[in-house]
């Protein structure tokens, strides 16, 4: 083992310079260096992994994270991983990156934590901490087995600009082919980034039509804000695109200000707002779980709320 290393990867690039900073930290308390694994052409990207604090970039120019599978770059990774032998390989928890973990951990019969918030070294121990229970609790763990394989959720940490060594190594891996790619189709998107969002009007189970959409759009709208829902508006009734589900599989947001339209507040909606600063839940059934997230609550018809909010909004901003 590369004792103390601390290596990361994700296919894209913007989310492996946010783990470099959490890896720079970290090698530094163990006294060694840090690793990133580049799929594909490196050589218009090794500069930027430098410059984000990348001591050690090996380049695998046979894989593409574009065009093969997640099989072909999970084994990928998993040879790179096996020959560097580090201490801590932290991996961005997107769709590709937790298959890309899990598939590691197993091929080298070690541990997987999933989703952590933070990582620290305690000694010889890497701990993390992690939501459990659907998000209702917060749990320490400590690896018994090494190299450690670690998911952190995209934009945990920012990215800082931290020179590294920068030496390059290209890797040489042979992975067989299982699956053929045969087409691609463009999963539909709004283009939103509801994490970069000031204010956000989330609506749930309480819209009784597709068509009733119009009134949360309309107070998005009038505050400026971004339209995001709850897993059953955007996957079973797919009334608006995956990329605006917040919650624990879809986006996690942390707004100055949240509105609950119609939502019931179960957990997995909850881990994916409750960083948001100020929520105000409208809701016609009082004992709703959101109503105890909320710091103003509305126990009422959201169709009637919605539009009395509107024009109260529109009268203050002057345009009625």
């Amino acid at each position: 083992m590369t004792e103390g290393a601390v290596l990361v990867f994700s296919e894209e690039d913007n989310f492996a310079f946010e783990l470099l900073a959490l890896a720079k930290k970290l090698s530094d308390q163990l006294g060694s260096w840090t690793g990133a694994i580049i799929l594909g052409d490196g050589s218009d990207r090794v500069a930027k992994f430098t410059e984000h604090g990348a001591d050690k970039i090996f380049v695998v120019p046979d894989i593409d994270s574009i065009k093969d599978g997640t099989d072909v770059i999970a084994e990928g990774v998993s040879q790179v991983v096996l020959n560097v032998s580090p201490r801590l390989i932290l991996i961005a928890a997107t769709k590709i990156g937790k298959e890309v973990a899990a598939y590691v951990a197993q091929s080298l019969h070690t541990g997987c934590a999933s989703e952590c918030l933070d990582v620290l070294v305690e000694g010889p121990w890497v701990e993390v901490t992690r939501l459990v229970m659907g998000g209702g609790f917060l749990a320490r763990q400590i690896f018994e087995s090494y190299p450690a394989v670690v998911t952190i959720p995209p934009r945990r940490f920012q990215a800082v600009r931290s020179k590294g060594e920068g030496k390059v190594e290209n890797v040489k891996v042979v992975v067989q082919r299982r699956m053929s790619k045969l087409e691609s189709r463009a999963v539909e998107k709004s283009g939103v980034k509801l994490e970069d969002a000031e204010v956000v009007v989330a609506v749930g189970r309480g819209l009784k039509r597709k068509d009733d959409l119009k009134l949360a759009e309309e107070l998005a709208k009038v505050l400026g804000a971004e339209l995001g829902c709850t897993r059953p508006i955007s996957g079973d009734l797919k009334w608006l695109p995956d990329d605006r589900h917040i919650g624990l599989s879809g986006k996690r947001v942390k707004p100055k200000l949240y509105i609950a339209v119609g939502i019931s507040g179960q957990i997995q909606h909850v881990v994916g707002m409750r960083e948001s600063k100020t929520v105000v839940c409208i809701n016609t059934d009082p004992n709703a779980p959101m109503h105890k997230e909320a710091d103003y609550s509305i126990v009422g018809d959201l169709y009637k709320v919605l539009p009395a909010l509107i024009n109260a909004v529109k009268r203050i901003k002057g345009q009625v």
